[in-house]
């Protein structure tokens, strides 16, 4: 295949081929097929947290100000009613530092999205739950969410969503057991 050949070749493929075809240009010895994969997952995972960061801004109601952030009430709204979990919960949930997660308590407590307290079983711990405000703009916004979502894989048939669903979920798996 000539240069021009894959040049045709890959203008009808997506970033990935492109970065792939320099390689092969460059240095044809490299193996970059686990590229693939894992530059099609970091590349698609960065395009999706922009598109949710820009709808977050735009989304009606109490702004959000970023995707961490989100994540941050998503799992005080899915831990049930009181919508209430310690600290270190969280940091457990999101995998954040605890000085990451202070700056985002502080912001979202700022913007009425949670409130502090002392837990009522042990005064030496704090409570971060949901106020009713911020559970009610957030149960709007979280719906709008998932239709997106939907949106967004609708380019994939029902049986392809369950294949990747089920590639990325062993691939995760290894992923964090290596973390622990």
């Amino acid at each position: 295949m000539g240069e021009d050949d894959e040049i045709d070749a890959v203008s009808d493929g997506d970033s990935v081929d492109m970065m792939q075809a320099e390689w092969r240009s460059e240095w044809p010895e490299l193996d970059v097929s686990s590229s693939d994969v894992v530059a099609r997952l970091l590349r698609a995972a960065r395009l999706m947290e922009e598109q949710l960061a820009a709808r977050l801004r735009r989304s009606a109601g109490m702004p959000i100000s970023n995707v961490g952030d989100f994540d941050l009430l998503q799992a005080l709204r899915r831990s049930g009613a009181p919508y209430a979990l310690t600290p270190g919960q969280l940091r457990r949930a999101l995998v954040v530092s605890s000085a990451g997660l202070t700056g985002r308590l502080k912001r979202l407590e700022e913007e009425g999205w949670i409130e502090r307290r002392p837990s009522p079983v042990d005064g030496r711990s704090t409570l971060v739950s949901l106020t009713e405000e911020g559970r009610a703009s957030f149960d709007r916004t979280v719906e709008q969410h998932f239709g997106w979502e939907r949106q967004l894989l609708s380019v994939l048939g029902s049986e392809e969503c369950t294949q990747v669903a089920g590639a990325l979920r062993k691939l995760l798996l290894s992923l964090e057991q290596d973390a622990r």
